[in-house]
C-alpha cells in the first residue's frame, strides 16, 4: 500500500502512535555492509566518515546496521525512494527497495521524501501549529524557532553531533555511541504519549522513531528538513559545507 502526502497528513492528524522511518541510498549501503570487504569499505567512505566525521570500529558499524535492520522491522510505515527521475540515479538509489522492503512487517509504504513533501505543501506548518508540546532529536538546535513559529509552548530536544560533511568546527562528543546510548534514557524523562515527535538524525538514528513510538509518541523521521529549517543546503546539487539556504528558515 502506497501512502501519499495526504494520508501522511491524516495519520499524524490522528494523535495514534506512529513510527514513520525513511530509507535511502545511505542505509541500503550500511544495510550491505556485511556482504564483502568492498561493500564495507564503500559504507565506511560513503556514509559513516560522512556523517560521523571518522572511522568507527568494524563491531560498531555491525551494531549501526543491526540498529537499521530492527528499525525496519519494526517501523510502521517506511519511506522508500519514489523519484520520477529514480531510473536515472545510482544503483544505490534504484536498489533500496529491494534491500529494506525484505525487512519490514508493514504492507504501507510512502516517499522516501515525505518530510520535503510535507513541507513544502505546507502539511507540516498545519501539523505542528499551535501544539502544546513537540519533542525533536536532529543536531540542529532550533528549539525558540519552533516556539516562535508554531507557538508550541514547550519544545523538548535532544542535540547529537552533527553530519560532518556538511558542518566545520564541531569538537563535542561523538553521537555514536555516547549519544545513542543515552537516548532512552532521555526519551523515559520525555513526555512522548499523543505528542510530535521528530528526528533527524541519519543512519544512526532510525531506530529513535520505533522508540518514541514505543512511549506513545506520534514518530516521523523528517531528516535534513531539520538543515533546512536550520537554514542550511546537505541535499540536493547545492549543498556543501556550511551552504546557505534560507528558503526555509524558521
Amino acid at each position: 500500500m502506497t501512502l501519499t502526502t495526504d494520508d501522511i497528513l491524516n495519520i499524524l492528524n490522528t494523535k495514534r502512535p506512529v513510527s514513520i522511518v525513511r530509507a535511502g541510498d545511505g542505509e541500503k549501503i550500511v544495510l550491505e555492509s556485511n556482504k564483502d570487504l568492498p561493500s564495507y569499505q564503500l559504507c565506511i567512505q560513503s556514509v559513516m566518515k560522512r556523517q560521523m566525521g571518522y572511522e568507527p570500529t568494524m563491531s560498531d558499524v555491525e551494531a549501526i546496521r543491526q540498529n537499521l535492520i530492527t528499525a525496519y522491522s519494526g517501523a510502521d510505515i517506511i519511506g522508500l525512494p519514489m523519484q520520477k527521475n529514480l531510473d536515472n540515479l545510482n544503483k544505490h538509489w534504484k536498489g533500496v527497495e529491494n534491500v529494506v522492503k525484505p525487512l519490514s512487517t508493514t504492507n504501507k509504504f510512502c516517499s522516501t521524501d515525505i518530510g520535503y513533501d510535507l513541507l513544502y505543501s505546507g502539511g507540516l506548518d498545519n501539523w505542528l501549529m499551535n501544539k502544546p508540546v513537540v519533542n525533536y532529536i536532529s543536531c540542529r538546535d532550533i528549539d525558540q524557532q519552533l516556539k516562535d513559529k508554531y507557538g508550541i509552548k514547550r519544545v523538548n530536544s535532544y542535540i547529537i553531533a552533527p553530519e560532518a560533511k556538511f558542518t566545520s568546527g564541531y569538537e563535542g562528543r561523538r553521537h555514536y555511541p555516547e549519544m545513542f546510548n543515552e537516548m532512552e534514557w532521555w526519551l523515559n524523562a520525555t513526555p512522548c504519549a499523543g505528542t510530535p515527535c521528530l528526528v533527524g538524525a541519519g543512519v544512526i538514528g532510525k531506530i529513535y522513531t520505533n522508540w518514541m513510538r514505543d512511549r506513545g509518541g506520534i514518530a516521523i523521521d523528517l531528516g535534513a528538513v531539520f538543515d533546512l529549517w536550520a537554514g542550511y543546503s546537505t541535499r540536493g546539487p547545492n549543498r556543501g559545507l556550511d551552504v546557505k539556504d534560507e528558503s526555509y528558515k524558521l
